[in-house]
Formats: structure tokens, C-alpha cells, sequence
């Protein structure tokens, strides 16, 4: 039968964009991790770039929608054969000795380079040769284009190498990193990272499986009841900050690089950088998802967007449609911001609103307001 893997490829935009209308996580998921390798009229044969991918793929929702969307786009709807870095994964899914198949992936390495640098210095500790491991990843990853995954590497704090639980052989990677850092790495962000740790790993002889994001533990001390009363005194305690609980709640999200934690904020990010296309280069806007600071009267605070516009601050917050209980709380969560600079606030509830035009003329009100200001 003919090769129709060209003509799939051209299709796969207009399939994802099918999909984005179905299921935004699915989207995501196959826009980010999976590419067409063939396809020969009956069956489907899809690359994804990593284990973990793969496996949040056959244990979601997100196959249903697939094959959904391939039933109606393509007749006779094709069986769709799943490969993993261009290998046919298998439990456990282990690396062959000759290496995986020569596919080209984003971000991976021609299968050429994959083999250990020679002559490793046999003094070196294992911890030495963790930590370049990291730092060469976060490199490639930056000359890949992905710098939210390589700032994020940047902040790890340290990285062990543990047994896996997937294999007798392998070993799997665990990143230590800030606890407010943890939701920022998720399973797409780690998607990305693997296949380039896992090749630079292989290059100083490691074999690594998984790769993995986990708290660092706090420093402390004999006297750490006496520590942590002097805290719990003088610092507001998490319970009394609900919106900072809320934003330290691990994402499950993620575009662009940046991780989100619900749907409506994905919608408002979609719409603020619709606004961000159609203003000029010398004069538009900047859009942080999700950014953590300190405001003057002490405490954390982590707003759903924050916007800089023609030398003006504001901030959005996507509220829940029972968030109005929390209105006292937020009015002073307001003040505060307002007496540490923010020109303006907009809480949006997106309850009711799906279409694409009715979220933009949220975001084109709030911008009209923010340039109202003087």
C-alpha cells in the first residue's frame, strides 16, 4: 500500500487542532511529546519522545480522544502503533545494548554520540559526575530552545541516583529542587528533560531510567522545636493564606514552558498572548504565569498572571465560581498589592465562558484599564 506518511504529516496540525477543541491536556500532551513516523492507509505509527509521556498517554483519556479524532479525519479510521524515542516499548521499557532506533526526535541526539566518553577519570565520585550530567543537560536544553527547562535545572539544588523500580539494571534519577519549584516540573517539562539527561547520562557510563523531581528537605537542627515556635510567631502560617496554598498545589498543566493548575488559566494565558500577537513589537505587553514575590507587608504571594503594560503593573487572578467566600481575605490580599505598587487587579471568573472571543474581551477590559491609569 502506498505511503501516506507525508500527507499524515501535513494532517497532524489539523488533527491536534481538533483535539485542543475535545481535551486541552490531550493537546498538549501529543503537540509536545509525539510525532508521525508512518503511516500506510491501516495503521498509525506514532513517536512519542519519552517513557513518561508514552505512559500518561495509554493510562488517560487522552487515547480515546485520539482515536476519536483519527475516526473522524481519517477513513478508514488507521490502528494507531505507539513507539517510545523509535523503539517498541515494552514492560519494563529498558534501553537495547545497540541503542534505540535512529529516529530524530526535538531534543534528542543522533544515536552516533551515544556512546561513554572515553577514558572517564576513575577518581571522580559519582556525585561529581551527577552534577555535570545536570549542567550539560540544562545546556542542550537551552541550545534546543527550551530555556523554561533549563532555568529550572538551573535551580536544583542536588540530584541522586537511586535503583530503579522498573528495571535490575538502571537507575533512576531524583532532582531535588525548592519546594515551590516541585509543580513547576511537570510531566511535560520532565518529558523533555529525560532524553537528553538519559543520553548525557549514558555518555558517563550511567544508565538511568526514569528521571524525577522531589522537595529538598529542610536544614535542621537540635534546637529545630525552638526554630520553627520563632517561625510559626513571627511568619503567617500557610493556613492562613488559602490563594498561596492554591498556587503551590503541583500543576497539571503545562504550555509554552510554564506549568498551570487549571484549565481556565490556560484559557486566560491562550487569550493574554492573542492580545500580546496584535499589539506592535515597541509597544505590547509582558505576560508572567504564575510568579512568586513578596509583597511590602511581608508575606508571599503568587497571583495567577502578572501583566506590565506601558510601564503599569497589573495582575489577574482566575477565580473559582465559589470563590466569593474568600472576599474578605482577597480584599486585603488587594490592598496589599496596591500599596506594593500593582496599578490594577482584575479577578475573573470564567464560569460560562468558553468560546475563545468572550475570554479575549475579559483580557482587552482588563488591559483598557490597566492604561487608563496614571
Amino acid at each position: 500500500m502506498a505511503d501516506g506518511t507525508t500527507d499524515t504529516q501535513e494532517l497532524w496540525p489539523q488533527l491536534l487542532q481538533v483535539i485542543k477543541e475535545r481535551m486541552r491536556f490531550a493537546w498538549i500532551l501529543l503537540s509536545q511529546n509525539a510525532s508521525v513516523l508512518f503511516y500506510d492507509g491501516t495503521t498509525l505509527t506514532l513517536n512519542m519522545f519519552s517513557p513518561g509521556a508514552y505512559d500518561t498517554l495509554i493510562n488517560s483519556d487522552c487515547r480515546s480522544v485520539l482515536d476519536e479524532v483519527l475516526a473522524e479525519l481519517l477513513n478508514p479510521p488507521p490502528a494507531v502503533e505507539l513507539l517510545v524515542q523509535g523503539k517498541i516499548p515494552s514492560p519494563p521499557d529498558l534501553p537495547s545494548p545497540e541503542g534505540p532506533t535512529q529516529v530524530h526526535t526535538p531534543g534528542a541526539v543522533p544515536a552516533t554520540d551515544t556512546s561513554p566518553d572515553p577514558d572517564p577519570d576513575p577518581d571522580e565520585t559519582l556525585t561529581t559526575i551527577l552534577h555535570r550530567v545536570l549542567a550539560q543537560t540544562a545546556f542542550l536544553l537551552y541550545e534546543d530552545g527550551n530555556s523554561q527547562a533549563a532555568a529550572l535545572l538551573a535551580d536544583v539544588e542536588d540530584i541522586e541516583h537511586v535503583p530503579s523500580d522498573r528495571s535490575e539494571e538502571g537507575e533512576d534519577v531524583t532532582l531535588i529542587v525548592p519546594l515551590y519549584l516541585v509543580g513547576r516540573f511537570t510531566r511535560e517539562v520532565l518529558a523533555a528533560i529525560q532524553p537528553l539527561l538519559v543520553h548525557v547520562a549514558a555518555r558517563h557510563g550511567l544508565l538511568v531510567d526514569n528521571v524525577s523531581a522531589i522537595p529538598a528537605l529542610p536544614e535542621t537542627g537540635d534546637d529545630w522545636r525552638q526554630s520553627l515556635q520563632e517561625k510559626l510567631i513571627n511568619k503567617t502560617s500557610p493556613s492562613q493564606d488559602p490563594g498561596l496554598c492554591a498556587k503551590e498545589a503541583v500543576a497539571t498543566l503545562s504550555m509554552d514552558g510554564f506549568a498551570f493548575d487549571s484549565q481556565e488559566q490556560v484559557l486566560v494565558y491562550e487569550a493574554l498572548k492573542r492580545a500580546q500577537a496584535q499589539l506592535p513589537q515597541d509597544s505590547t505587553i509582558a505576560v508572567f504565569p504564575l510568579p512568586r514575590g513578596r509583597v511590602g507587608s511581608g508575606g508571599a504571594w503568587a497571583p495567577d498572571f502578572l501583566v506590565t503594560a506601558s510601564g503599569r503593573v497589573g495582575v489577574i487572578e482566575v477565580d473559582e465560581p465559589h470563590h466569593h467566600e474568600h472576599f474578605a481575605a482577597d480584599a486585603a490580599l488587594d490592598r496589599s498589592w496596591r500599596n506594593s505598587g500593582i496599578a490594577h487587579i482584575e479577578r475573573i471568573l470564567l464560569k460560562g465562558f468558553s468560546a475563545d472571543r468572550e475570554v479575549d474581551a475579559l483580557v482587552r477590559q482588563f488591559l483598557t484599564r490597566l492604561d487608563e491609569l496614571h
